[in-house]
């Protein structure tokens, strides 16, 4: 039978921290949080997010601050997150967002690893080859972080599936690797009234962006979706392990502006980076030109 978290429980398991600017805050370690569990019978996340909400911050998340207050890490652990694809952006902003504390996360991909993979995906490895990326991603953040709850769709997103897995979802991450997929996502975006933050990487060079349901989206960058080509330059240009890592992070940091309400800053705009020459650029998209893309 579960119980109730009470004040006095929370406190008699805080202890008091300083940071590295030695400011002071209450913290609770991951073995006590366990104990917690163990006595009420509640998930660990509900542990965490009751914790932070009496103000004392689960000992994972101490260095998260001052960037974040508690509010916002609480915020953030009450969130559900959408990644489709679980490939070489999609595994590193898996591991992002389940070490920043995003609570709840839907892994999308039909796929298996195979020994191509290795140079870039940071799920992949000589033990995992041939196995599901949404399974392995799934261990991955149990592995990582505990709290999170994980729920893997060991299929390829597609308009049939759509509504199914972006229920309940808040903010859905494009990383997947072919242009007519983007469009199918962004349509299952509109419809489930869910903002999508969109990268797309090849060799050395990505881009990003972040449409909301009522933004021209991704027509300003790739022209209408029965025109535009299936694959971008990661078919002429190969990945490179920096490149996916590097436009992972861009993904993640608006994802979480997003779900802290804050402004995104590339809604409506194209982020560019070559990433070798550590050059970057921003456009805006109703005015972007062809020859911009290019």
């Amino acid at each position: 039978m579960k119980k109730q978290i009470t004040l006095d429980l929370l406190q008699s398991y805080a202890q008091q921290r300083s940071r590295p600017d030695n400011t002071l805050y209450m913290s609770m370690s991951f073995p006590q949080a366990c104990e917690i569990v163990e006595k009420t019978g509640l998930s660990l996340r509900t542990v965490e997010c009751a914790a932070l909400e009496e103000g004392i911050i689960p000992e994972r998340y101490c260095r998260n601050q001052k960037s974040l207050s508690n509010g916002d890490q609480l915020r953030l652990l009450r969130s559900h997150v959408a990644i489709i694809g679980l490939g070489g952006l999609g595994g590193t902003v898996t591991e992002i967002l389940a070490r920043i504390g995003v609570g709840r996360l839907t892994l999308v991909d039909g796929d298996c690893f195979d020994e191509s993979n290795l140079n870039r995906q940071l799920l992949s490895s000589p033990a995992n080859i041939g196995k599901s990326k949404a399974e392995t991603a799934k261990l991955r953040v149990h592995e990582i972080n505990p709290a999170i709850e994980v729920h893997s769709v060991p299929e390829f997103f597609t308009a049939e599936n759509s509504e199914t897995i972006l229920h309940e979802v808040q903010l859905a991450i494009d990383c997947l690797d072919t242009i007519t997929d983007r469009f199918i996502l962004e349509e299952g975006c509109r419809k489930a009234s869910i903002p999508l933050v969109s990268a797309a990487i090849g060799g050395s060079s990505g881009q990003a962006t972040v449409i909301f349901p009522e933004d021209p989206g991704l027509k300003n960058i790739y022209g209408p979706p029965e025109k535009a080509p299936k694959k971008g330059g990661e078919k002429s240009v190969g990945t490179l392990a920096f490149g996916a890592v590097y436009m992972a992070a861009v993904e993640c940091a608006a994802a979480t502006a997003i779900l802290l309400g804050n402004l995104p800053e590339l809604r409506n705009r194209l982020f560019m980076a070559e990433i070798s020459s550590h050059t970057t650029e921003l456009f805006s998209l109703p005015g972007l030109t062809e020859e911009s893309v290019d």
